[in-house]
């Protein structure tokens, strides 16, 4: 596989010193791997149900969005409301249901909806 140049943040680095034992190498290539590791299992374990209906209202309200750079905490909720300005009587039930959701369940719909954007797959 061909070397990918890599720019890691202070806060990257921060994480990575943060879980090097004293006195060991900071090995980069485990410590990133592992936390993908971590975070695309912690989007499958955290996936919500939701109807294929709801799944793609979400699809639609992150259209076009940059999902690469997102802002933490998580409010899909708001996102939700912000997109249609007044929200539709028939869309409450959805509303109510990000509104209840875990950061977590957060950050997994956020993860299928980079995913269908990025390779149609609505991972079902």
């Amino acid at each position: 596989m061909a070397k990918t140049a890599v720019h890691l943040s202070d806060n990257t680095w921060q994480y990575i010193t943060d879980r090097t034992p004293q006195g060991e190498q900071k090995g980069l290539s485990a410590h990133i791997n592992n936390a993908f590791e971590q975070l695309a299992h912690l989007a499958r374990a955290e996936k919500p149900e939701l109807s294929k209906t709801e799944w793609v209202e979400l699809y639609n309200v992150y259209a076009g969005s940059d999902l690469t750079r997102l802002v933490m905490p998580f409010d899909l909720a708001d996102d939700f409301r912000t997109h249609y300005g007044t929200l539709p009587q028939d869309l409450t039930a959805l509303y109510d249901k990000l509104n209840g959701m875990t950061q977590a369940q957060q950050f997994s719909v956020l993860d299928a909806v980079r995913v269908y954007w990025a390779s149609g797959e609505d991972g079902d």
